[in-house]
Parts: C-alpha cells; sequence; structure tokens
C-alpha cells in the first residue's frame, strides 16, 4: 500500500480529506454513533502508537491528522450559515453574485446580515438567499448593499421524488431561501467602499461581454460566446443545451480546462522566444503567465473546472521554471486537496466530481487504450488525420470510464456511443478553432478598439461568429437525424462501486495478465449484471403506482405500471422540455420505465378519474355538479377567488391546493378544516404517492 501511494503523496492526503469531509454528518449525531467514531479514533491512534516502523507510524499519523482537520473544517464551513427563521418582515443584504438579467427582474444570490422579526427587532444572523428584484432601474451590482422588505420562502423540494433534494444541494452553499424583491420597497443602501476582486473580476467580465455582443449577430451565438469564453451566467435555450448534451459535448458550454490549456498553449509558445538564461527572467517568465491564468480564471468565476487547471497548470510551471519533476496524478491530487481545503462543499458538487474524473480517466486509461493499437496508412497525410482522430476518440473513451456512471446518476440520460464517437472529434475541432478564434479577439478587442482599427476588430469577431454558426448547423444536424441520446437510464449507488472495482481490476490485469484475475472480472461482470436485472424485475413485475405534483399552479398526474407510464399536465407544461427532464425523468429513470404517453388536461374543465379503487376530482370551478363520492379533492388555487362556500358542500376527503394560499385565504379555510381529513398544498412537498 505504502509503496504504490510513494509516488503520489498527495492523493493519500486527498483521500483522506475526502473522508473527513464524508464523515460530517448532516444532522446532529447521536450518542451511539458518537461512540461508535470515538472507538474508531481511539483504536487508529493505538496503532499509529505501537508502530514500531517510522515511515509507517508518520505515515499513519500526518492520514490520522489529516481525517481530523478535514472534520473540523468541513464543520466550520457548513455551519458558517445558518437557516433563517419564518417571521422575517425586513432585511439587509449584500449583492454576492453577479445578477443575471430575466425578463422581468434581476436574479443574484445575496448575503443577508440583519433581519426584522414581526415584532420590529433587528437581529444578527449570516444567511444566503437567491434575489429576484424587481427591474425598474439600473442593473444593481456585485458588492451592493440593500435593505428590502420581504418575505423569505423557503427552497422547496422537487416536485416528483428521485428529483434533485434542491433543499440539501442549496444548503451546502449556505442558501436556505428565495425572495422577490418589490421595487418600492427595496433600497440601495451603500456601494462597497472597499476593493473586491469579485467586482473587479465582474467588471472585466463584463467589458468583455460588451465585446462579443458588439459583433456576435443572433441571441444563441450571443449567449454561447460568453458561457463558452466567460462563463457568464446569460441564458441558453433548452434545445441547444439538449443538442450539446445529447453529442456529450456539454463541457463547451461552460468555461473547462481546456480553456485555460488553450490559454497556457498560447503563452507558452510566446515565452519560447524569450531567452531565460539568468534567475531573474526564470521568475518573471514564471509569475507573468501565471498572473495571466489566474486572472482569466477569475473573469470566468473560478468554477470547478477553471480552478483544476489554473491550479494544474500552475504546477507545471513552477516545475517547469525550477526543473522539478512532475507526476499528472500526484498534481491533480494536490490540486483537488487544495479545493477540498478552501471548500470542502465542493467535493459534493457535480461539476467538481465530473472534472476531475474526466481528466484522472485520461490520465490513467488513455495510455492503455492508445497501445492497443493505432491505423497506419501509407498516405501520409490521410495517415496524420486518421491518427489524430482516433488520438481524440481514446481520450473521449478514457474520460467517459469514469464519469459515465456519475452522468447517469445525475442526469438520467446519456449520449448514443456510436454517433458520440464518431461526432466527438468534429465538435472537438470545431470548438477548438471557435475557442482559439474566441481568445484571440478577447485579446485584441480593447486594443483595436482602442486605437481606432475598427476592420480588425469587426474581422476576427465575425470570423468567430461564423464558426459559432458552423458548429451549431453541423450539431443540430447531427441531433435532428440520428437522435443520440438514450433516456431514462438507471443508475443507483450501489452500482458504483462494482463498476469501480471493474475498472481498478481490468487495469491491473491489463498490466499484469493474471488469468485468476481474468476470472475473477467475469465473475464481477455476470454477478453484477445478474444483479442488476433481479431488482429491475422486482421493480417492474407488477408496478403500478401513481403520483400527484404541481407544475406552476398546475397539478401533474403520473401513472406508472409496469414499463409504461402516462403523464398528464397543462399544455404550458408539455411545453417545458427542461421542467420535465429535471422533474419527472429521474422517477421515470428509477422506475424503469421504457415507453411514456403523455396528454394534457382540458384547459379550465373540472375532471374525475378513478385510481386503485379512490375518486379523484380536479375542480377548476365550483358551479359544476361534483360526484357523490370523492376521495380526494383537487382544487385549482386560482379558484378561491370564486368564493370557498361551495367547499362546505363536499363531504370530508383530502383537500390538495394546487398552490399555497396567503395569509387571508388560510384563516377562512381553517374555519372549514373539519371538512377535510388533510390539507396539503402541492408546492410545498413533493408529490403525493397512491
Amino acid at each position: 500500500m505504502f509503496s504504490f501511494f510513494s509516488p503520489f503523496p498527495f492523493l493519500r492526503l486527498c483521500l483522506w480529506w475526502v473522508l473527513g469531509i464524508i464523515i460530517v454528518p448532516n444532522q446532529t449525531w447521536s450518542k451511539d454513533v458518537l461512540a461508535m467514531y470515538g472507538l474508531f479514533l481511539c483504536i487508529l491512534m493505538c496503532l499509529v502508537l505501537w508502530t514500531k516502523n517510522k515511515d509507517i507510524f508518520y505515515s499513519i499519523l500526518i492520514s490520522f491528522v489529516c481525517l481530523i482537520a478535514a472534520f473540523l473544517r468541513t464543520q466550520e464551513v457548513k455551519n458558517r450559515f445558518q437557516k433563517p427563521p419564518s417571521d422575517v418582515w425586513a432585511i439587509r443584504f449584500q449583492i454576492t453574485s453577479t445578477p443575471q438579467i430575466k425578463p422581468k427582474t434581476y436574479a443574484f444570490e445575496g448575503e443577508i446580515s440583519a433581519f426584522m422579526d414581526a415584532k420590529g427587532r433587528w437581529k444578527r444572523i449570516r444567511t444566503k438567499s437567491i434575489f429576484y428584484l424587481e427591474k425598474t432601474g439600473a442593473i444593481p451590482q456585485i458588492g451592493d448593499f440593500y435593505l428590502a422588505k420581504t418575505k423569505l420562502q423557503f427552497i422547496r423540494p422537487a416536485a416528483f421524488p428521485y428529483g434533485q433534494d434542491w433543499p440539501k444541494y442549496y444548503a451546502k452553499k449556505g442558501i436556505f431561501s428565495t425572495a422577490y424583491l418589490a421595487a418600492s420597497w427595496t433600497k440601495l443602501e451603500k456601494r462597497p467602499e472597499l476593493f473586491s476582486f469579485k467586482h473587479y473580476f465582474d467588471r472585466w467580465q463584463h467589458r468583455f461581454l460588451q465585446h462579443l455582443h458588439q459583433v456576435v449577430r443572433g441571441e444563441r451565438n450571443k449567449s454561447v460566446a460568453g458561457a463558452m469564453l466567460l462563463g457568464s451566467h446569460e441564458k441558453i435555450d433548452f434545445e441547444t443545451k439538449k443538442s450539446y448534451a445529447a453529442l456529450g459535448a456539454i463541457h463547451i458550454l461552460s468555461v473547462s480546462g481546456m480553456h485555460v490549456g488553450i490559454l497556457f498553449l498560447c503563452i507558452q509558445f510566446i515565452l519560447k522566444f524569450i531567452p531565460k538564461r539568468k534567475l531573474i527572467a526564470k521568475i518573471g517568465l514564471f509569475i507573468l503567465p501565471l498572473i495571466l491564468i489566474w486572472f482569466y480564471a477569475g473573469v470566468t468565476g473560478f468554477s470547478a473546472p477553471v480552478l483544476r487547471a489554473s491550479w494544474m497548470f500552475s504546477v507545471v510551471l513552477f516545475a517547469q521554471t525550477f526543473r522539478y519533476p512532475m507526476n499528472s496524478i500526484n498534481m491533480l491530487s494536490f490540486t483537488a486537496f487544495v479545493i477540498l481545503v478552501w471548500d470542502p462543499m465542493q467535493l459534493y458538487d457535480a461539476g467538481f466530481q465530473l472534472s476531475f474524473l474526466a481528466v484522472l480517466g485520461i490520465l490513467v486509461y488513455q495510455p492503455i487504450l492508445s497501445s492497443i493499437g493505432m491505423p497506419s496508412i501509407k498516405n501520409p497525410m490521410i495517415n496524420y488525420i486518421l491518427k489524430q482522430v482516433v488520438s481524440l476518440t481514446m481520450v473521449a473513451i478514457s474520460a467517459q470510464l469514469l464519469t459515465f456512471p456519475c452522468i447517469l446518476y445525475y442526469f438520467h440520460q446519456f449520449p448514443h456511443v456510436g454517433i458520440m464517437l464518431l461526432a466527438n472529434p468534429i465538435l472537438v475541432l470545431l470548438s477548438s478553432i471557435s475557442l482559439v478564434l474566441g481568445m484571440i479577439f478577447l485579446l485584441t478587442a480593447s486594443v483595436f478598439s482602442a486605437i481606432s482599427l475598427s476592420k480588425w476588430y469587426y474581422f476576427i469577431g465575425t470570423v468567430f461568429d461564423d464558426s459559432l454558426t458552423l458548429l451549431h448547423e453541423i450539431m443540430f444536424w447531427i441531433d435532428t437525424v440520428f437522435q443520440p441520446t438514450i433516456p431514462f437510464l438507471h443508475w443507483d449507488i450501489w452500482m458504483f462501486f462494482p463498476y469501480f472495482l471493474l475498472l481498478m481490476v481490468g487495469k491491473y490485469w491489463w498490466e499484469t495478465r493474471n488469468t485468476f484475475l481474468l476470472w475473477g472480472l467475469c465473475v464481477l461482470v455476470i454477478g453484477s449484471v445478474f444483479y442488476f436485472q433481479l431488482e429491475k424485475w422486482k421493480t417492474v413485475h407488477d408496478q403500478k403506482i401513481a403520483y400527484l405534483g404541481q407544475y406552476r399552479g398546475e397539478p401533474v398526474w403520473l401513472e406508472v405500471e409496469g414499463i409504461n407510464a402516462k403523464i398528464v399536465g397543462s399544455n404550458s407544461m408539455s411545453h417545458d422540455p427542461a421542467w420535465i427532464q429535471s422533474n419527472i425523468s429521474p422517477l421515470l429513470a428509477h422506475n424503469y420505465i421504457q415507453d411514456t404517453v403523455q396528454l394534457n388536461w382540458e384547459d379550465g374543465k373540472n375532471v374525475s378519474w378513478y385510481w386503485k379503487r379512490k375518486s379523484f376530482y380536479l375542480a377548476h370551478q365550483f358551479h359544476v355538479f361534483f360526484p357523490t363520492e370523492i376521495d380526494v379533492l383537487i382544487i385549482d388555487s386560482k379558484s378561491k377567488k370564486q368564493g370557498l362556500d361551495w367547499l362546505r358542500t363536499t363531504r370530508q376527503v383530502d383537500w390538495l391546493w394546487t398552490q399555497s394560499l396567503s395569509a387571508y385565504y388560510l384563516k377562512k379555510v381553517a374555519e372549514m378544516s373539519p371538512l377535510s381529513k388533510q390539507q396539503v398544498a402541492l408546492d410545498t412537498i413533493s408529490a403525493q404517492v397512491y
């Protein structure tokens, strides 16, 4: 074990740090759990003290210290922000993210430092919220302090089971609520007085975006250019995102390590022409690229892939300048270790996981795939092109080997492997050309604009815009003709263990060609497939279940029978594939659904149906005849304006409101509460199960 970790010291530290993060509980531990962990730590400490070998002693001691430090650091970061109380009437907050321009509001994150309760008392607090400020005046700036009268709404759960646990997801970021800010009740208190790196980088990003918007035509190209080059939060339409994801190229839409890599190669190419004989020249040639790399990381928002690439290239620069030996896995581990020390909650971020797993897959499995053999053709030009295509394909496969289970677990779909492998080299080539052209434009735009070289300014910008158009034309054609996405793919947490074990044993077998390991691989594959099929059969066999949720104040009824599903919702829901994919697809994947039928409610009409001997009634209007037997009454919350007296005519049944009611209507409904078994607003809970 220790001989394996000796070339990778940061890999050992990183693994222990990750373990220290994972063991931090989501809630307060019970005494039994605390006693169990205390016993484990005591045994580990005894092993440290009783070990005679000094190397093993120090190794265990450092690992133990790393585990404890990670635990304490995670606890500190996790407890930094508190969940606000429910009786908030006014708040004081500071904007902490770049405002996004929505159709009617500005959306941004803010840190609340104080709030006023129902009794008019101001109290200090530290919590974060997502705000939607009414769009009336100038765009708010990052760092601004505001006073506002508003009610905080806690983050609501997913509309259907097995979807993203939004309260838990945002809680790890310190965000517990959302709020709408009316312009008339929101006042700018002051601008930040001290220098802020966030504000500084935000201004630079805004300048670069203005240059892009001057030369790039079309909303799609503008939003893709901003996201691709600067990591801006401009809204990209769902169809574009779907096409990128379907072809396994969604990483192009965000600033990633590839961007930093291209910037690093450009810097390295320029620095080749500068002599490095003196030490001061070496230090200068080390600091200059370092500043440029981290400046770009700041402008693009310090996302997980950019941080990973920036740290790795910083280490490469240091090693090249001062002639230190390099190990790629150790560098990757060092980068992960530094990021997790700064923010342990990054471990639970899907972008962080996919970024590091993709690079690790390339480092570990790309050499194995390349050693299988490269094609050889007599024509040198064709041979070169073919080798490059195969090389890119091998890189794509090796990256997908480790990210594949995470993609299924988080997104429940995957590109068709054959189409992805054929299309990926083309998309990588076209996106790389667009990326290089875009970076050249950003580097020269300010200079050309300052010295009035508008001809070159618009020429480079137009070529960049045309490259994006060509990329999108080819991408949409492939997506339309081949429809490469495989939906509703099921992946449970237990599957990670046999899958990664299979990859590890497979790699070890490739290096040793041990027959025993080969048989072990076969048993592992057959056993995993058998267990998966057994679980699938147990789930699908006689499966009959229904869910009642809501979409923007309209009920959504979902029936599951065997491998088939029927979805009934509003007409507006059927035109919102992004919502269906994020809320309903996880449920369909979990239940192994293979075929779906989607229907729409008749607008404004009352509907009744039966399910498992229960009578359901959806009431949009109160002046229509009601059946005598109703078990579940679903009430359109908008019908409250017609009055509530008609509810007195119903028997004692479950009342399900499609949306939460205001305090005024809650008081009126409370007077009739004996008439209902239970009352629930569908937008405050996950879907009801029948």
